[in-house]
């Protein structure tokens, strides 16, 4: 046990107690709690109010990812019945928000050093708390094997084609040479993922989506909003469909990579709501495109979003629908969850009819 972590997991249990009228915490020490095995508990503490008292079974972990709450829960859950407690309480330095999915499965509470914290008791949460975007860390770094974030970058291209081809085992250099990336940047984004459980191995070692819907969801939530930034036009053309048509034969001619993406997009895949935008990847700078598209920059009422996207990943995996080609519909589904209004709804809408159930099947191992 890290004596140190315990002592900074209650402090932070106290801070936020003392905002929280009617519950004090008890015993939390916990030296002269009695067991039945030859395994002492690292501590046991108790949340008293007026009326109850709750007692939490503390475990100190130095890490935990994923891959390791199911092992942990097994060893803590006959112990906390064995000293009576109510509930399991683990402290570590860093929780991930995938560790704490897996962990409220399991019925465990946790508390981080980075004040991400969730204690509850029978019938209720008492306390819930969540760090501040860019608020200061106590960290332990990131093992080198596995790369920090997998969704960024070169290393979304792992995540996109593992989504995009659901049913397929693949091979790490094999996934590797079909995204255009190396394979050390391969491995180690499959050894994040595979800590995460977002992914499972056969006996020959190959990977695939173990849990599609966790993963393309938690892609959209921390992926940023590609057309934010994009060069915006407007064209002699009014009508949207037309439009998107016609920037797609003008872009294929001219040998350009490009993809439709959201509202535009969705016409072909979805067609839940009409776009007013059409919103395009391109392979190449937006200013070089301008003249031959019969374009004109506008700052504002635009009718094209042109973006050169910071990582060309993005043109992997596309589709050919109607004489258009748009992005494949995993990543559809990330650029509608990023936009605005009725784009939420209609990613929603592409999710149920397109996307739910896909990662479900089996192939042979």
């Amino acid at each position: 046990m890290d004596k140190q972590l315990l002592d900074l997991g209650r402090r932070r249990l106290e801070q936020l107690l003392d905002g929280a009228s009617g519950f004090a915490l008890v015993n939390p020490d916990g030296a002269e709690t009695p067991t039945k095995s030859h395994r002492r508990p690292d501590a046991v503490w108790g949340l008293r109010s007026d009326a109850d008292e709750w007692r939490f079974l503390v475990e100190v972990k130095t890490t935990l990812w994923p891959s390791g709450v199911e092992a942990m829960a097994a060893r803590v859950k006959p112990l906390a019945a064995d000293v009576e407690a109510d509930r399991c309480l683990v402290i570590v330095p860093r929780v991930t928000d995938r560790t704490a999915e897996f962990l409220r499965r399991q019925g465990i509470d946790y508390i981080d050093l980075r004040g991400n914290i969730r204690v509850s008791v029978p019938g209720r949460v008492l306390v819930m708390a969540r760090t501040e975007r860019g608020a200061s860390s106590v960290d332990l770094p990131l093992p080198k094997d596995r790369i920090a974030n997998p969704f960024a970058g070169k290393a979304s291209r792992i995540v996109r084609a593992l989504l995009a081809e659901p049913l397929r085992w693949w091979g790490v250099t094999e996934l590797a040479d079909r995204v255009e990336i190396s394979a050390g940047m391969s491995v180690k984004t499959i050894r994040a993922l595979e800590t995460d459980l977002y992914v499972r191995r056969d006996r020959r070692r190959r990977v695939r989506v173990a849990d599609g819907e966790s993963l393309l969801r938690r892609w959209a939530a921390v992926s940023r909003p590609a057309f934010r930034d994009a060069s915006r036009f407007t064209s002699p053309i009014p009508d949207p469909d037309e439009l998107a048509v016609h920037l797609s034969k003008r872009l294929e001619g001219m040998g350009v990579g490009y993809a439709l993406s959201r509202l535009s997009a969705a016409r072909f895949v979805e067609p839940f709501a009409p776009a007013s935008v059409v919103d395009v990847y391109v392979d190449r700078e937006p200013s070089e495109l301008e003249a031959a598209l019969d374009l004109f920059s506008i700052d504002r009422g635009e009718s094209v979003r042109l973006v050169r996207p910071g990582d060309l990943g993005v043109l992997q995996f596309t589709e050919e629908r109607e004489g258009a080609r748009v992005v494949n519909p995993v990543q559809l589904f990330v650029d509608l969850t990023n936009g605005r209004g009725r784009e939420g709804d209609v990613a929603e809408r592409l999710f149920e009819n397109q996307l739910s159930g896909i990662w479900e099947g089996e192939e042979g191992t």
